[in-house]
């Protein structure tokens, strides 16, 4: 891929729902400081894979499934399609790796 070519990066409804319910949690028990930190470090990961989303390492290469610790408790899984990056999920690493199978079955 070209050094100025950047891919769009769509976020699926689950990675959506996954997202505001951190939001959700973060508006209930910290500080705005923390919140925006958070959304700052999403802004930041997209903006790197949608430029090289190559960067992170596979969670399962056989799938196309990369994966970013976006905090210490939450993991981002992400495909590299064709003509875009599809966000799967953002997961809470503190909860059983059971839970993270079926999500990441979900996406095509």
């Amino acid at each position: 891929m070209a050094a100025n070519k950047t891919k769009q990066v769509i976020i699926s409804p689950q990675a959506k729902q996954d997202i505001e319910v951190v939001l959700a949690y973060l508006k209930d028990n910290w500080h705005q400081k923390v919140i925006d930190d958070f959304l700052n470090k999403l802004e930041t990961f997209y903006i790197i894979i949608s430029r090289n989303p190559h960067v992170f390492g596979y969670y399962s290469k056989s799938r196309n499934i990369r994966n970013y610790a976006i905090t210490n408790q939450h993991v981002i899984y992400y495909r590299n399609k064709r003509k875009t990056i599809e966000v799967i999920t953002l997961f809470d690493a503190r909860q059983s790796p059971k839970k993270l199978k079926p999500l990441l079955a979900k996406s095509k």
